[in-house]
């Protein structure tokens, strides 16, 4: 009786082995009674996997949990020790090996369920491709989704645009990134996202915003489940050619739509550890939703942002950040540069296809060559991408003071740029990044408000300090005929309009 009971117990534990075994492997439970795992496992390890190209093993793949950061051996193997919240493990894909995919979109994790004494095997394989020289990369900003007639609009109005200028005029390979806030406080919404997201047919990575957040939960790492269940986990990294990639989550929220922008210090502790494995040579793409600069704004950048700052210091930095719907750049150091994007949804899918700023809602494009980035541009979703700013004419500005002339609002400028002014037949001028007598631009975007002359180009949502990119100049003669403007950017774009004296017309 006895040798069957222990026979019929013997059965029951492996059949609580075999359901303990989440997702493709296995897991050693009860002390060793039942093993599947085909690794073995240092000591004081229970996370275990191996990374292959399908044959053979491939060395030095940087593994992590969030929390610790290791690389694979000769054997392809690596090991760590992790907690049993810890809900995901992930690969930093290496340069030459192509993007997994999974239903089109990025798979780089694999799910974690840890019991009391498991040890876990999550293993992944890799397609070797070799680096990439050049690629270009699609970086979309507020996408923010939240009831179906702004799935409407997406699918309707944004997608049959931007799909065939991805599909047909960008140099491939591209890869995209969406920088938060991909729904509008609607979880449910995340799986309509992915369902419209994946029609550009390139894999994008995603990051987490204030609004991918549960309004009904307090707790930050428990607010994020439905984009954890979507996307996989919060911050992670991977490379493509000369490039490294880092998305962090800057949102530390606490319920209700409350939050801050701060890096929690296991990020911070997690990218330390990340950035060893990277040669200070490549060049660091970072993504995040709310900006890190932008420190003239206190509650608009991140807190603590000079300790991230000191982690980059000693590589070429570019920051990718979205959030306050605007085009804005901060040159931060020599070598690290921020740029905001202007949103996908606009000033918030009011149809006026605007963003706060009133530049028009649309996406970046980078051309990457290298560890260098060769071009990049903001290009409003229904326009070219040689529509690079709007012209306004005497009496447009609702500021008083500034009626009796022009506007330009020159939606990527940076103080990089170089701005010239024709007038008529007279020669070029060459407008200053400050203001003086003559020329001057305000960076207080409130001051150019326009009225209901042009309500389709004016901005449709009350503006923030943080526009840079508009010019006042007044025509030197009353009886001026055309005004031409010419913006050249840095990577040799220069971008042209005009406009014409309509007065007595």
């Amino acid at each position: 009786m006895i040798k069957y009971l222990f026979k019929y117990l013997l059965i029951v534990l492996l059949a609580v082995g075999f359901t303990a075994c989440s997702e493709d492997e296995g897991a050693q439970i009860l002390g060793g009674l039942y093993e599947k795992v085909d690794i073995t496992p240092e000591p004081g390890m229970n996370l275990v996997g191996r990374v292959t190209d399908g044959k053979n093993p491939i060395e030095g793949v940087v593994v992590s949990d969030g929390f610790t950061v290791t690389a694979t051996d000769a054997q392809g193997v690596y090991q760590m020790r992790v907690k049993k919240s810890t809900p995901f493990v992930f690969v930093s894909v290496p340069a030459d090996c192509e993007i997994p995919l999974k239903d089109g979109f990025p798979a780089i994790y694999k799910k974690i369920s840890l019991g009391d004494r498991d040890v876990v095997q999550r293993s992944f394989t890799l397609e070797r491709t070799g680096k990439k020289e050049r690629f270009t990369l699609l970086a979309l900003a507020d996408v923010q989704i939240g009831r179906d007639d702004e799935v409407v609009m997406l699918e309707k109005e944004v997608l049959p645009l931007l799909v065939p200028y991805v599909q047909q005029e960008l140099d491939k390979p591209v890869y995209g990134i969406s920088l938060g806030d991909l729904v509008w406080d609607n979880m449910p919404f995340h799986s309509v996202y992915k369902e419209q997201i994946r029609k550009i047919g390139v894999p994008v990575f995603q990051v987490i915003g204030n609004h991918d957040h549960d309004k009904a939960i307090g707790v930050d790492t428990e607010a994020d489940h439905s984009f954890r269940s979507a996307f996989g986990p919060t911050y992670y990294s991977y490379n493509i050619g000369d490039c490294h990639f880092v998305v962090l989550d800057d949102v530390l929220y606490t319920g209700s739509s409350n939050y801050t922008a701060e890096i929690t210090e296991a990020q911070m502790a997690w990218l330390e550890q990340d950035l060893k494995y990277v040669p200070k040579d490549k060049l660091i793409i970072l993504g995040v939703h709310i900006a890190t600069s932008r420190r003239n704004r206190p509650t608009s950048h991140v807190a603590n942002y000079r300790e991230l700052y000191e982690l980059l210091d000693g590589y070429n930095v570019r920051i990718l950040s979205g959030h306050s719907h605007n085009n804005y750049t901060t040159t931060i150091s020599e070598t690290i540069e921020e740029n905001t994007l202007g949103a996908v949804m606009g000033a918030y899918w009011n149809g006026e296809e605007l963003c706060n700023d009133g530049s028009p809602r649309g996406y970046a494009v980078y051309e990457i060559e290298g560890n260098r980035i060769k071009n990049w541009y903001y290009k409003g979703t229904a326009y070219p991408e040689e529509y690079q700013m709007y012209l306004y004419g005497p009496g447009q500005a609702v500021s008083e003071k500034y009626r009796d002339g022009l506007i330009f609002n020159i939606f990527n400028w940076h103080s990089t740029w170089t701005v010239e002014v024709k007038e008529d037949d007279a020669a070029w001028t060459t407008l200053p990044s400050g203001s003086n007598l003559k020329y001057e631009m305000d960076r207080r975007a409130y001051d150019f408000m326009f009225g209901e002359t042009v309500p389709e180009h004016r901005p449709t949502a009350e503006p923030e300090s943080n526009c840079d990119h508009m010019f006042y100049y007044k025509p030197s003669s009353a009886a001026w005929n055309e005004v031409t403007v010419k913006a050249s950017d840095p990577y040799g774009n220069v971008y042209t309009e005009r406009i014409r004296n309509t007065a007595g017309q």
